[in-house]
């Protein structure tokens, strides 16, 4: 297993689309802080609430983890699917002893990235909050629970996009499906069923548990009544399984030439 594990790795770093997906949230967050900087000093010359401007520092380090979700679960698409896309998954297979472990190192490994990408925007976001904030402002629980449910929902949005790729066998398909359903079809399938009557049922959705989830840290009470941190992230790691499950199903079973 270590050298299937290694072999993943390895795989992912000769390509440059692992650090080219990476970058992109990290501008975003530096971007986004930047730009929060002279809200906030608007903010403290006309008010004098400390509350204001933190939430307004916040900006920047919530745009980022909006976006390393995205790239991230792009990325589990991109790496899960490159063998089927290059044709290079029979030569894997005939490698080593059976397709299980292979699926295995390959999730793991790209759960791993996904990782990475979240830690190094914190590193970089957290500064600039700490920076941008009010005097009165540090990092207490309530920051590190938003960072440690960034990371653990980046991890999650990493598989639940190799697991996609993995059972549809295209990368490309996979990477324009979640661009779509992230930015604008989420949104829309809650208009519809808000309009059926189920809007009940919208709530569990993975972008809204994932935002559910967010609320619940920052603000205890908040989302009256439906699901708090938690469960927000058991269903969000039960949309991951499930992806990744189908996705594990489809590779053994699938004829692979």
């Amino acid at each position: 297993m270590t050298r299937l594990l290694t072999a993943e790795f390895r795989k992912v770093i000769t390509l440059r689309f692992w650090w080219a997906l990476g970058l992109a949230p990290l501008l975003i967050g530096v971007m986004s802080g930047a730009i929060s900087m002279p809200l906030i000093s608007a903010v403290a010359s006309d008010s004098e609430s400390d509350e204001i401007g933190i939430a307004v520092a916040g900006i920047g380090l919530f745009v980022a983890l909006g976006s390393v979700f995205l790239f991230a679960a792009l990325f589990g698409a991109v790496n899960a699917g490159a063998e089927y896309r290059h044709h290079t998954l029979a030569g894997t297979f005939l490698t080593t002893r059976g397709r299980d472990q292979v699926v295995g190192a390959k999730l793991a490994v790209t759960a791993g990235f996904g990782l990475l990408y979240c830690l190094v925007i914190e590193i970089v976001s957290v500064p600039l909050l700490l920076i941008a904030s009010p005097d009165e402002f540090q990092v207490d629980g309530t920051i590190l629970g938003v960072l440690a449910i960034g990371l653990l929902a980046t991890a999650l949005w990493t598989l639940l996009g190799a697991g996609l790729a993995l059972t549809t066998a295209s990368s490309i398909g996979s990477a324009v499906g979640l661009v779509a359903w992230y930015v604008l079809g989420e949104g829309v399938t809650r208009l519809i069923l808000s309009g059926l009557g189920l809007d009940a049922v919208g709530q569990w959705l993975p972008g809204s548990v994932t935002v559910a989830a967010f609320i619940d840290v920052v603000d205890d009470g908040a989302l009256d009544g439906l699901p708090g941190w938690p469960l927000s992230l058991f269903v969000l790691a039960l949309w991951a399984a499930t992806a990744c499950g189908l996705g594990w199903w489809a590779t053994r079973s699938r004829d692979i030439t």
